[in-house]
């Protein structure tokens, strides 16, 4: 046998247990055994998003919590930005930080706090 297929071999198993994982849409829990992954570690797309949004993706949380970020994010009028501004910040549902940016498509929202990230793309008048 080559000294290049255990690499091979080792590196294909690799890859086919990067690609397991769970589609349980409950918020996870922390422990002390098992620490909340970093957030962008398990990012997914969430289907059916709050009215007048897009692309709600989610690390950390399940989909229900990331739809209650953005339709708090859109019920703020902090968080829109005025007055020619491209750029935005505002506090929503129990502590996450957004920080939002104007774009052709609308306003590309990324709120975050310890162990979780929500991103979406919101269209403001």
């Amino acid at each position: 046998m080559s000294p290049i297929r255990p690499l091979l071999l080792v590196l294909a198993a690799a890859l086919l247990i990067a690609g397991c994982g769970s589609s349980d849409e409950s918020e996870p829990t922390a422990t002390a055994t098992a620490p909340a992954a970093p957030a962008g570690a398990s990012a997914r797309s969430c289907d059916g998003t709050v009215a007048g949004t897009s692309v709600l993706r989610i690390a950390g949380v399940g989909c229900d919590v990331g739809r209650g970020v953005v339709a708090a994010w859109s019920k703020k009028p902090a968080c829109a930005p005025t007055g020619g501004a491209s750029r935005v910040s505002c506090t929503v549902h129990g502590d996450y930080r957004c920080l939002g940016a104007a774009t052709d498509r609308g306003v590309a929202v990324s709120c975050a706090r310890t162990g979780s990230s929500i991103a979406f793309i919101a269209k403001r008048s």
